[in-house]
């Protein structure tokens, strides 16, 4: 918030400098024009009676000059800290034209002046065209000065930099071929992940290309090299797909033929079977003991605030016993 409230700031200041150059113009319009405000009845007492007492105290409108360059000054530090007009082709040459044409129209026009009855409406115009000219070029200079952007409306070119154009393969990695504009062209480069072990994280917003970009070429490649993969598919089946077809194009590349399981706890008939009391996978009764225990507190979770009581162990002990003796007649048979 603070940076914001800097940029609100600034761009007060700059209005309120802005505002004090218009009122010097003004000013100057009012009293070197004073006989046509006259005759046009539009002056005010007021205002006569302070510029006077300026006139006596400063001399400012001693000269036509003092209160053109105090208009201009102003002007000039309002354009300082202004960013400009970001979709305008500004060039050095039309910045050149609008401050001379400002130049002319708003400090070489006081013969005007001397023109009978329109001398000062033609006098107003011109330092009103000079004014805005000024503007406009003090503005865009000041967008070049400081951005540097010419041609480069959006910043794309200050925001570039130099990426990895080197394609680093080994065994174990993963390339991701990239693109990025620098120095007023487009290049290829590539992320080299030449070291996958140390583990990978992809941060993005839904919807910023996460998968296609870095998930899918993961998965490819790796296929591709020989790797056994655990994929969770969170949209089942957009991953599951991609490996699954993958590993059938690439499946001669593995020394052991590879098997494709599927896993899904929300559609069970699209799931591959897995039986937790296979004999084969119990070597003693303490793993019948756990997978029995397993079981009964998965069927009534009750059971798992009352672990010590005997009415609870009493029916693991017999599963478990259950298990272990069908265990035993499986290696009989």
């Amino acid at each position: 918030m603070s940076q914001e409230d800097d940029l609100r700031g600034l761009a007060k200041v700059i209005d309120f400098m802005r505002a004090i150059s218009i009122l010097f113009v003004l000013i100057h319009c009012y009293w070197f024009c004073y006989e046509s405000f006259r005759e046009w009845n539009i002056t005010i007492g007021v205002v006569d009676r302070i510029l006077m007492n300026f006139q006596k105290n400063t001399g400012l409108f001693s000269s036509l000059l003092w209160t053109k360059l105090f208009a201009v000054l102003f002007l000039g530090l309002s354009c300082l800290g202004t960013r400009g007009v970001k979709d305008e082709k500004i060039t050095w040459r039309n910045i050149i034209i609008l401050l001379v044409v400002g130049f002319i129209t708003f400090f070489l026009n006081w013969m005007l002046l001397a023109i009978p009855k329109v001398g000062a409406i033609l006098y107003m115009s011109s330092l009103t065209i000079g004014y805005i000219c000024l503007l406009m070029g003090g503005t865009w200079m000041s967008r070049l000065l400081k951005n540097n952007l010419m041609d480069d409306v959006f910043n794309v070119e200050n925001e570039s930099f130099m990426q990895e154009t080197r394609l680093m393969e080994n065994e174990y990695s993963v390339n991701l071929p990239t693109r990025f504009y620098y120095q007023k062209k487009w290049n290829n480069g590539w992320i080299n992940v030449v070291n996958p072990f140390r583990a990978t994280i992809v941060l993005g917003t839904p919807g910023s290309g996460k998968s296609y970009a870095v998930v899918n070429n993961f998965i490819k490649q790796q296929i591709e090299k020989s790797f056994a993969m655990y994929i969770y598919d969170y949209k089942f089946p957009d991953l599951s797909e991609i490996a699954y077809n993958h590993l059938l194009k690439y499946a001669d590349r593995y020394e052991v033929k590879p098997t494709f399981y599927v896993i899904n706890f929300d559609d069970p008939r699209r799931s591959h079977r897995c039986n937790p009391i296979n004999p084969n996978f119990m070597t003693d009764i303490s793993d019948a003991y756990e997978s029995a225990y397993t079981i009964m507190l998965n069927l009534n979770r009750s059971w798992i605030q009352k672990q010590g009581d005997f009415f609870v162990e009493s029916p693991i002990i017999l599963l478990a016993a259950i298990i272990w003796y069908l265990k035993c007649a499986h290696k009989a048979v």
